[in-house]
């Protein structure tokens, strides 16, 4: 036993000498494969590990898309259509118009700004409001009317041009300049007086009215000044935000509380609405000539006095022989106040109209008039003209046709007014209007017009509405 472990032991130790021996003529090889051969050196690569120089380029920008998920920007060049899409971080120079640290989070589509990116890699180096004295930034701005064939934005009486690259931004989206309505609150970026970005910061919904069959012919109030007549299977375009309604027809007066979403369809039941006081106002219309007659919703009043009519919207309509007569449609919603009207002469005379306004001008400053609630109320002096382009209220009937003709199947609703399914001819009627497109299982979508007497049909053809089921998914 003990000869047979000596044996193994022997093995063992052999085969690790032999292992020695190989280990050691393996080295030797190796050492002579890199010095042998004709004394070849060898090579190391060498690596350049310098950076690429940064190519910086400075930019007159509109800040139309932020993605914070992927840390991504879009950009739009203020004077001529140039888009890019550039990378930015925690790092990235934010500021705004007065040089104070600005989250990116907080800078609006919509905004102008001077940047500086690395033109290399894509990336923003620095992102600042501008602060140039040619760029304004008007804000909450409510009313305003876009009018694409003019190119024009009008609010508070004066009108503004749009660049050609004008945009429009809403939620982080950009919009159509048409889809902006008079019903939303918007702030507006201006360079040399011109508008080059609308940003929307409160946006419209829409309200359809249910159990309505009691207030047809009624009126109803909700919102901000949307008074209108009660009609079937009416849609309203209404600013997001919570309002009371008001509804009146004959002696009976109604409210109820109802909350408008941005872009999202109201449904509200006149069923239960809660019946109230009527609401009165007192109106002194001072007309010339003095011996005209005035017409209130087709019923001669005495203007010898204030005449008393309830909120909401009213015609009238004043003739006088020798004049041309006069027609338009207007609201009360104070508690007093004076609308005066000039009619013109048949003949095409304008001198006593020019006289008359002098002395209203005179007669408006510091004017005062008692109410009946014991106040005292600023007397409002309103001209009325009568041609169209002196009162946007008037809207003229033409001869020809607006015609719309898709998206095909859509409801459409002329100022809140169902008129049809799409395609769909009616009247062309002037002025500045709101189309509404509605239908089952899709957002409704609004878009304002403006309509000319030019002696042609108008065509409308709209983007297919946007299903309700693709935005779940």
């Amino acid at each position: 036993m003990r000869l047979t472990l000596e044996r193994k032991e022997n093995n063992i130790r052999s085969r690790r000498r032999g292992r020695r021996v190989y280990l050691c003529l393996l080295f030797v090889l190796v050492c002579l494969a890199f010095t042998g051969c004709g004394n070849r050196e060898i090579t190391v690569p060498v690596y350049d590990e310098e950076p690429e120089a940064v190519d910086e380029i400075s930019a007159f920008v509109i800040v139309s898309n932020i993605d914070e998920v992927n840390g991504k920007i879009s950009l739009k060049a203020v004077s001529y259509d140039t888009e890019l899409t550039l990378s930015y971080n925690g790092g990235t120079d934010v500021q705004d118009k007065y040089g104070d640290v600005l989250s990116m989070s907080r800078v609006e589509p919509g905004t102008v700004a001077d940047i500086v990116y690395d033109g290399n890699r894509d990336k923003l180096i620095s992102l600042h409001v501008s602060n140039n004295e040619k760029v304004q930034k008007l804000e909450h701005i409510s009313g305003a009317n876009v009018d694409i064939l003019e190119n024009t934005i009008t609010w508070g009486g004066k009108a503004y041009h749009m660049s050609d690259n004008a945009t429009a931004f809403s939620d982080n989206t950009e919009i159509y300049l048409s889809e902006i309505c008079s019903e939303d609150q918007i702030s507006v970026w201006l360079y040399n007086d011109i508008v080059c970005s609308v940003y929307v910061e409160l946006g419209h919904g829409y309200l359809r009215l249910t159990d309505y069959a009691g207030y047809i012919g009624g009126m109803v109030e909700v919102g901000y000044d949307v008074i209108v007549p009660v009609t079937e299977d009416m849609l309203l375009t209404v600013r997001e935000g919570e309002y009371t309604l008001r509804i009146a027809k004959g002696d009976d007066v109604g409210n109820k509380k109802v909350e408008i979403v941005r872009n999202q369809e109201t449904v509200l039941s006149l069923a239960d609405i809660a019946i109230e006081p009527k609401q009165m106002g007192s109106v002194m219309f001072q007309v010339t000539p003095s011996n005209a007659a005035v017409y209130i919703d087709g019923r001669r009043v005495n203007t010898e006095g204030a005449v008393e009519l309830t909120y909401g919207k009213h015609s009238i309509l004043i003739q006088a022989d020798g004049y041309e007569s006069y027609s338009a449609d207007f609201n009360v919603k104070y508690a007093y106040k004076v609308k005066e009207y000039n009619l013109t002469p048949a003949d095409g005379s304008t001198e006593s109209s020019t006289t008359s306004k002098t002395s209203t001008s005179t007669q408006t400053s510091g004017s005062t008039a008692p109410n009946t609630s014991g106040e005292t109320a600023t007397t409002e002096k309103t001209t009325e003209a009568t041609t169209e382009s002196g009162d946007s209220t008037v809207n003229k009937q033409t001869a020809n046709k607006l015609i719309i003709t898709a998206p095909s199947g859509a409801s459409v609703y002329f100022d809140g007014e169902y008129v049809g399914i799409a395609p769909i001819s009616l009247k062309k009627v002037t002025g500045s209007h709101i189309i509404t497109l509605s239908q089952t299982g899709y957002l409704s979508k609004s878009y304002t017009i403006t309509l000319t007497d030019d002696g042609k049909d108008t065509t409308l053809t709209y983007d297919p509405l946007t299903s309700i089921s693709s935005l779940m998914n």
